[in-house]
């Protein structure tokens, strides 16, 4: 049996699945490796939301097929519905480019089907990676495969990431769990929802026609709270569309409900040349941006076309440095209880309900059509000069002077973190 590769992939999901693809179609013989059993991929809560530079990707790896299926949803943007009686504001993608929305565990087994189908590609599910080094890996059951590049795309627990820098030091943000509704449609069809509340706020979208995904974003500071029935049904139901909200609360008395785990981990880290770190193995933020299917394409087929690692490493810095800093910022303007951020909050959503420019940027960011840190700092420090002025005390206090010096030290730790790594 084959033991050698050109290249190895660890990890089946969307990043591994295109970037094995990526591969064979260069002319390379894959080992493709999945932990998991086939057939189990639908168990797994996971992202569901493509920007449209993810779909361009999809098409580019010959994937046309899933996103040509008929009656799956396409996103057409989001809507912010800022709560306190306010009308939601529509933040569309630009030029009226298309995303897309499905079921997690439906597009991973559609991926892994054409993979397995494609030439070059030896798929191994069932199998569990132990250890990696330069020349391959060594599974759980003693068995070696070797390569002269292993691709780790196996998720924020990466093995391969561990085998290069041990356990990684990720910064635990949040907890969400998920919500399936069926029979119900969203308010705006083909339109990602955001609504803002407390404790927190909750997305929600179609992934089929008529079936919803909610994602109940849960601060960790409510960590003993979030597992009670009564306590989730009460902290969404000032929040959600009277359509949802009957049937999200009869799905939570049932326990019908998928849980995980937020996490940030900068992406900064690519691998050695080697050993080489794709999708969330190279970092991951919040899902409220839904940037991390997208982010695990792209990397695979710039991966596959650059020769030079450096070059891979410099490109995909580049591109995801300010779509992370405006998930990270994002995630903190919603969720953050301290009245400057309330202030800074009320701010943004005005930005973006009275300047067509402000929104068509956001979602712009979001799409990596912005590389600059200068095309975030600007809006960023229009936002927070608002949130002062808005501010519901006229008199500043120590606790609004501590809120806004904390809000102007994130875009400066990305922007100097940036330059440290333009130079290396």
């Amino acid at each position: 049996m084959k033991n050698r590769f050109d290249v190895i992939v660890v990890g089946a999901g969307p990043a591994g699945c295109a970037a094995a693809r990526a591969f064979a179609l260069s002319g390379q013989t894959v080992a493709l490796l999945e932990s998991d059993p086939a057939g189990q991929s639908k168990q797994r809560f996971a992202g569901e939301w493509l920007h449209p530079q993810g779909v361009e990707a999809l098409e580019q790896l010959g994937f046309e097929q899933i996103v040509e299926s008929i009656g799956r949803p396409r996103g057409r943007g989001f809507v912010v519905y800022p709560g306190h009686g306010e009308s939601p504001v529509k933040l569309d993608y630009v030029d009226g480019q298309i995303g897309l929305a499905f079921h997690h565990g439906e597009l991973v087994d559609e991926m892994r089907r054409i993979v397995a189908e494609t030439r070059g590609v030896s798929f191994f599910a069932g199998v569990r990676v132990k250890s990696a080094d330069d020349q391959g890996v060594t599974l759980e059951n003693g068995r070696r495969f070797e390569a002269a590049r292993i691709v780790g795309a196996d998720g924020r627990a990466s093995v391969v990431r561990r085998s290069l820098r041990g356990a990684s030091a990720h910064k635990a943000i949040s907890a969400m769990t998920g919500i399936l509704l069926e029979g119900v449609k969203a308010p705006y069809p083909d339109y990602g929802h955001v609504f803002l509340g407390q404790p927190s706020f909750l997305l929600g979208y179609e992934i089929a026609p008529s079936t919803v995904r909610i994602c109940v974003d849960v601060p960790l500071k409510y960590k003993a709270e979030m597992k009670d029935p009564a306590w989730l049904i009460e902290a969404i139901r000032d929040t959600l569309p009277p359509v949802w909200r009957q049937p999200a609360e009869e799905q939570i008395r049932k326990g019908q409900l998928s849980w995980q785990a937020n996490h940030f981990l900068a992406r900064a880290d690519y691998g050695n040349g080697r050993r080489i770190l794709i999708g969330d193995a190279a970092g991951h933020t919040h899902p409220l941006t839904a940037t991390g299917i997208t982010n695990g394409l792209v990397d695979a087929i710039e991966l596959s076309a650059m020769a030079d690692f450096r070059a891979f490493v410099k490109s995909r810095r580049r591109a995801c440095r300010v779509p992370e800093l405006l998930s990270r910022a994002l995630y903190d303007c919603f969720s953050k209880e301290d009245a400057f951020s309330q202030s800074l909050r009320r701010a943004v959503v005005s930005l973006w309900r009275n300047n067509e420019r402000e929104r068509a940027r956001t979602m712009g960011l979001l799409m990596g059509n912005g590389q600059s840190f200068f095309t975030f700092a600007g809006p960023f420090l229009r936002a927070l000069w608002g949130a002062w002025k808005g501010r519901t005390s006229g008199r500043a206090d120590a606790a609004d002077l501590a809120s806004a010096v904390s809000w102007i030290r994130l875009p400066l730790a990305y922007a100097l973190a940036g330059l440290v790594k333009s130079r290396n």
